[in-house]
């Protein structure tokens, strides 16, 4: 069973099989426990929300944030076909999709 992840800009960001996060190429990019979800590097990235039925991955800038993990190893996996755009949403103040460029 895959679940979209989306940004919220709308943009398609991937997918997540067996707890394990996927670019929309399938490229290992890191996992969840929880709700709490990982880079590959083993650093915290924010929080699996669902949104409506919709999935995104978000960071609340002003928290502290848990202690990097040791890395996974990622299985190899096929990506779905990619879904479409979808309208984006407007986070709160301080709040920021946890894999874009702005977090980096």
């Amino acid at each position: 069973m895959f679940k979209n992840i989306f940004r919220s800009d709308g943009i398609y960001l991937g997918f997540i099989k067996d707890d394990f996060l996927f670019s929309r190429d399938g490229v290992y990019m890191g996992w969840v426990e929880g709700t709490f979800v990982w880079d590959k590097n083993g650093n915290f990235r924010g929080l699996l929300e669902n949104k409506s039925g919709v999935y995104y991955i978000l960071l609340e800038r002003y928290t502290i944030l848990p202690t990097p993990r040791t890395p996974k190893i990622s299985p190899n996996t096929t990506p779905p076909n990619p879904p479409g755009q979808i309208q984006p949403i407007t986070l709160p103040p301080g709040v920021a999709d946890g894999f874009s460029s702005h977090v980096d």
